[in-house]
């Protein structure tokens, strides 16, 4: 136990000392300049593959974070581990501008197991948004240029608590309720500076603005699970993310500069600080997944027992508004809009009886290949009051680690999307998003805080 812990805890700093020491931010488009910036950060390598279709999930192999009403489906004496990270390729556009940018972050650390018959718990780290821009233009005045840059960074991080309890818990019939009770910290920046284009000078202003929250928050979710017969099932979930108002403090401040390239050159002239809150819109997600087990396949003297999924899921998430009373974020609201989402997805495993079978599968028999699509609306207007969009295509494929009979696995996605209005001359991100999700488990003959007894 204590080397397989050990393992599990050199894999989780690496991860973190790879990723935090290739990637400077985790997310790159101008649009986070609107209040918190990206707040649709929570992906997965298995449901990111489908389209982004969590909610529906259940199963004892799979730590789905997403909807804490799964928790209770784990299976007993397995503690599963959860970790992913992406990376991003973007390709922004707009006219004849061509700009290319990549990023990188992780996007969850999730412990989960179950405590008793019915019950579950998890415990995690996830993003929960994220900021990060950088534009600049430069402006003839008639007699001298003028350099404007624009800047923007920083992330609210989410540590939470996961329960889930079943109130039933049959061999056809599943019923569960689960919440995440979260603690919100962080801080964001956004500046701008402005410098005289005369020679060699770098002298100038600027003009920044800082936000800082901590907050509680806490989502609810439900999952059901009906089996008819013993080729099909059907799953239902649903989330509620409940509004609740985010603590936080603001600040502006302006300073002239000799030097723009040396804080300790600035002049503060002016000065301000607020409190206030930051309004998070209600969310509800509900997805559908049907299983059905299809027919058993024999060739070679072998036979597969293939599955074939199917997920749907719809989301709606209400505006974020601003409560700093006297500053600037109070008018944000009227820039930003409702968000919809429509995901659909698909996995088909060859064979679902992997550890009785296993002496007897082919390679690629092993495997879980998945596919997906979404649409839907982003919360963001352009000047012109038209809604930003977005669309893509998922695929991906989950390999199990099938040593030692443990339910691990390694789960690859790739995300090719498109962001925009989708209007001409309007500025549009072409993306390709790269997932990388791990779930480790004990070996079938090792069980993690498995109380031991002396003789």
């Amino acid at each position: 136990m204590h080397y397989t812990v050990s393992k599990i805890l050199s894999l989780t700093i690496l991860v973190l000392s790879a990723v935090y020491g290739y990637a400077q931010q985790s997310v790159s488009h101008p649009l986070t300049s609107y209040g918190i910036g990206d707040y649709q950060l929570q992906d997965h390598g298995i449901y990111s593959a489908m389209g982004n279709t969590p909610i529906p999930f259940i199963d004892s192999a799979q730590l789905n974070f997403l909807n804490p009403a799964t928790y209770s489906a784990l299976s007993n004496g397995n503690t599963l581990f959860s970790l992913g990270v992406n990376q991003r390729t973007s390709i922004f556009t707009q006219g004849s501008e061509r700009l290319v940018r990549s990023t990188g972050n992780i996007n969850h650390l999730v412990l989960g197991f179950k405590i008793k018959k019915r019950m579950g718990i998890a415990l995690g780290f996830t993003p929960y948004a994220a900021k990060g821009y950088y534009l600049s233009e430069k402006i003839y005045t008639g007699y001298d240029s003028i350099k404007n840059s624009y800047e923007g960074s920083g992330y609210i991080n989410r540590v939470f608590l996961g329960y889930a309890y079943a109130p039933i818990q049959t061999r056809n019939t599943f019923l569960s309720l689960g919440i995440n009770a979260g603690f919100l910290f962080g801080g964001m920046r956004d500046q701008r500076s402005s410098q005289l284009v005369q020679g060699t000078t770098v002298s100038g202003g600027l003009y920044r603005e800082d936000l800082h929250v901590k907050a509680l928050n806490l989502e609810i979710g439900i999952a059901y699970a009906q089996r008819i017969g013993n080729r099909y099932e059907i799953k239902l979930g649903g989330f509620y993310l409940p509004n609740s108002p985010l603590n936080g403090t603001f600040n502006q401040i302006l300073y002239s500069a000799s030097n723009l390239n040396a804080p300790s050159t600035y002049q503060a002239l002016y000065s301000k600080d607020f409190t206030g809150q930051i309004l998070q819109g209600q969310r509800f997600s509900f997805g559908c997944l049907n299983q059905l087990n299809l027919r058993e396949r024999s060739r070679n003297n072998k036979t597969n027992h293939p599955v074939l999924s199917l997920s749907l899921q719809y989301s709606l998430q209400s505006t974020n508004s601003y409560k700093f009373s006297g500053s600037i974020y109070d008018s944000i609201q009227h820039s930003s809009g409702a968000t919809q989402l429509l995901n659909v997805g698909m996995e088909y495993r060859p064979e679902r009886f992997l550890f009785e079978n296993l002496s007897s599968l082919g390679f690629f028999d092993k495997f879980a290949y998945r596919i997906g699509a979404y649409y839907g609306m982003l919360p963001y207007y352009d000047n012109n009051g038209s809604p930003f969009k977005a669309r893509g295509l998922t695929v991906g494929i989950g390999i199990p680690l099938l040593a030692q009979q443990s339910l691990s696995s390694i789960n690859f996605s790739c995300i090719i999307g498109q962001r925009g209005t989708f209007k001409e001359s309007s500025i549009m991100e072409k993306f390709v998003t790269i997932q990388l999700g791990a779930v480790l488990a004990p070996a079938g003959f090792e069980r993690w805080f498995r109380k031991r007894k002396m003789d």
